[in-house]
């Protein structure tokens, strides 16, 4: 694939028949749009997994490009939950390729740093074979099912979510560069997953059983560490800061986006970019938050502007002691 852009985003997270919408007022837990700058979330209806997700995804794509005459030539499904119950995130992959005729799929759990990680997969597949059209990247969440909604440092930050795009040779949106690595050091174990009996579910329920669920520990050290490194990663690129229009981060903590912006007018006071957040009515929706923010501002952005979106996050399926960082940097068109 020659030239890889993205032909279109579209965030899938608003549809009634996935997703409900959990206020604030909801919650047990006081002074959160405070604390975090979230308001509301998008939450799956239990009933709902990341196959249904995807394929909602691929349906809204169809409503707003028409479906290809020849079809799609890839797919790349990031998405924090393994779906164990539903044999692995690499056989949702492979049910949904096999169901829309995709010859080529790849899955991966790079946690938070996902879309980076997806979008530098799919172009990685577009080199193995240069006659590819169209590859589809989403980001299925449903951070729901490994939250526990008594735990106040999670419940309160993350919710459901999934984002579609298409990259195409040529494509309106030009990529420059997309990169991913998940053996970031974490020593302070900030971001992991713990298996816990009786946690809270998302409708009050209690579940008695064993499960998954995230743990964040060490927030202050999240908070003075994360910003600045989304900064770095945004600002030390091929164009450097002076080549930079607009930083879309992952959406972590309303908080960090306010301390970027601090950051950023100290260190880079001549440099006109702009900071974009979306959290209030999103939340942390981890590999699917740099794809919901940029289908919500990209049609605003002026062409020939250069997007950074940096991530970091938790390591690669929740390793313990690891972090993951990823970068996609693109010209709007």
């Amino acid at each position: 694939m020659d030239n890889p852009g993205f032909e279109k985003i579209i965030d899938c997270s608003g549809d009634i028949s996935c997703f409900r919408t959990l206020n604030n007022s909801e919650h047990q837990f006081s002074k959160i749009q405070e604390r975090t700058m979230i308001e509301s979330r998008q939450i799956a209806h239990n009933v709902v997994d990341i196959s249904q997700l995807t394929r909602l995804a691929i349906g809204k794509m169809h409503v707003e490009l028409g479906k290809p005459k020849d079809g799609y030539s890839g797919l790349v499904l990031s998405s924090s939950n393994t779906e164990e119950h539903a044999g692995g995130l690499d056989k949702v992959a492979e049910g949904i390729a096999n169901l829309y005729g995709i010859p080529k799929f790849e899955s991966l759990n790079y946690a938070c740093s996902g879309f980076p990680a997806a979008v530098e997969a799919a172009i990685a597949m577009g080199k193995e074979d240069p006659d590819m059209k169209r590859i589809l990247v989403v980001t299925a969440e449903k951070l729901s099912e490994i939250v526990d909604y008594s735990d106040e440092n999670t419940s309160v930050l993350f919710g459901d979510g999934v984002a579609i795009s298409s990259i195409v040779p040529n494509g309106k949106h030009q990529i420059i560069d997309a990169w991913a690595r998940g053996n970031i050091d974490d020593p302070k174990k900030c971001l992991r997953k713990e298996s816990k009996v009786g946690t809270k579910m998302a409708d009050g329920s209690i579940n008695e059983n064993d499960r998954d669920v995230i743990v964040m520990d060490g927030g202050r050290t999240l908070y003075k560490t994360v910003p600045q490194s989304l900064l770095d990663i945004a600002c030390h690129t091929k164009v450097g800061p002076e080549g930079i229009d607009y930083i879309v981060p992952h959406q972590a903590n309303g908080k960090f986006i306010s301390y970027m912006e601090r950051l950023l007018q100290k260190q880079y006071p001549n440099i006109d970019i702009e900071i974009i957040g979306t959290i209030a009515h999103h939340a942390n929706s981890a590999s699917a938050s740099i794809p919901r923010a940029l289908a919500s501002s990209i049609d605003r952005f002026e062409s020939g502007k250069v997007v950074a979106c940096p991530a970091k996050g938790a390591g690669i399926n929740y390793e313990e002691g690891k972090l993951t960082e990823g970068l996609v940097l693109f010209k709007v068109g």
